[in-house]
């Protein structure tokens, strides 16, 4: 019986996800690794450079991640059915659309350097530390773009066990190249992102083996399919808006505190961001390992499978932000000061992730609601869910918070979003997210 379809037990479950939660958490070492060495390194003022550089890898990572979830639903419901030549067909479509956009987007990136670097928020003292970054980034675009591509499709294809593979080959590699760039040779920046992108094309190469080799879903003869990748684009949409709107989110956040504490501000943002990236990887493990479940139970007609998804989703997600915040209370200075053992930005970060840690209790669902609409094809409901988390909430409550609570509000604005989006999110799987688990 295929993974998809057969029943489990909860502890099945948690084995099945493992896989899809550790590869998540890996991915958000990559920019995390970087700025461990950066600040032991190269100071505070180079690690602000590289959260200036968040919203590029943002557009990659989203336009990647859209395509990836968005195909993958479509993919993961043709193989429900087992029509195993259209599956391929879209994967085959999906994969040149996404090689001519990450190659447009790394020309005109490398073209357009340093004012793409000033409108990000890069000072004259930040310019030295963003320009080379960015640089690396632009130029990596591609084996980028493919890594996220890959690690998404292989758990359609029933072996997310490969993407683990392959976050933990790029990690390690990782590790290495930018204690070697950074710490020995002291390249700075450009060595931090030199050594992302080598590990991550590495990764890259993993996948496209398992793809010419050993996958059930495979590249075939294919022509752009116009159809199928709007249908793809709109299905992937939240996934898309969430990482456009982490980068704008970043970038918001690095303007306002750059005014009121200049370099270091930035730095203590940087912080914080690494931190929420690494404990929401765990609610994105969850949600990227049920959404082919759901995808394929939705083909096959086993509304039965959707819902011990769902009901097993729910328990691990409450039971990861209980721990999540336990973490946090217990060890969260300690985990600050690897990247700033004492002073001002220290100081700045531990205060921030006071007002900021609870947004871990509320995002889990969030996150999951929006794969789930995804996995069923209803791409509005998902990204209605992901614009109101981490756009139009952010927005407003970004502009208003600080006039009520001070510099504390900016911190308070993720949280305040991501209660406020709950409540919707609840709403709308209530009114048409449940029909489904009864089918």
């Amino acid at each position: 019986m295929n993974i998809f379809s057969k029943p489990m037990t909860l502890r099945q479950f948690i084995k099945y996800i493992v896989p899809s939660i550790l590869t998540m958490v890996f991915l958000s070492f990559y920019t995390t690794i970087d700025g461990y060495f950066v600040s032991k390194y190269a100071g505070s003022a180079a690690l602000a450079g590289i959260n200036i550089v968040v919203p590029v890898t943002c557009i990659i990572f989203g336009t990647s991640v859209m395509l990836a979830t968005g195909a993958g639903a479509i993919i993961g419901e043709h193989m429900g059915k087992k029509e195993h030549k259209e599956a391929n067909k879209v994967f085959s479509s999906i994969s040149l659309a996404l090689l001519v956009f990450s190659a447009l987007f790394s020309i005109l990136g490398i073209l357009f350097l340093k004012p793409i670097s000033i409108f990000l928020g890069a000072s004259d003292k930040l310019l030295p530390h963003v320009m080379p970054y960015a640089f690396v980034v632009f130029a990596g675009t591609i084996p980028m773009a493919f890594k996220l591509f890959f690690e998404y499709l292989v758990r359609t294809d029933g072996n997310p066990q490969v993407g683990l593979e392959m976050s933990v080959t790029g990690l390690i590699l990782n590790v290495v190249l930018d204690y070697l760039f950074v710490g020995v040779f002291k390249l700075g920046t450009f060595g931090a992102a030199l050594g992302t992108v080598l590990s991550i094309s590495v990764s890259a190469v993993i996948g496209l083996i398992y793809f010419l080799r050993r996958s059930t879903v495979r590249f075939c003869k294919t022509e752009f399919n116009t159809p199928v990748f709007f249908k793809s684009c709109a299905n992937g949409s939240s996934e898309m808006l969430t990482e456009l709107s982490t980068g704008i989110t970043t970038l918001l956040f690095n303007l306002i505190i750059m005014q009121q504490f200049g370099e270091d501000g930035v730095a203590a943002v940087t912080i914080v961001m690494y931190i929420y990236y690494f404990f929401i990887a765990f609610y994105m493990g969850i949600a990227v390992a049920a959404a082919p479940v759901v995808s394929y139970n939705l083909g096959s007609g086993n509304s039965f499978k959707i819902r011990e998804t769902v009901k097993y989703s729910f328990i691990i997600i409450g039971v990861t932000a209980v721990l999540i915040m336990l973490i946090l209370h217990l060890l969260g200075d300690n985990i600050i000061g690897l990247f700033a053992r004492s002073g001002s930005v220290f100081e700045l970060t531990s205060t921030a992730m006071k007002y900021f840690s609870p947004v871990f209790l509320f995002i889990g669902i969030n996150v999951f609601l929006s794969a789930y609409f995804t996995a069923l094809g209803d791409g509005f409901t998902s990204a209605l869910i992901s614009s109101l988390r981490s756009l139009i909430f952010v927005i407003i409550f970004i502009f208003t918070l600080p006039r009520l609570a001070g510099i504390n509000g900016v911190w308070l604005t993720m949280p305040y979003a991501e209660i406020s989006t709950l409540l919707v999110s609840l709403v709308l799987f209530s009114k048409k997210g449940k029909k489904y688990l009864y089918a």
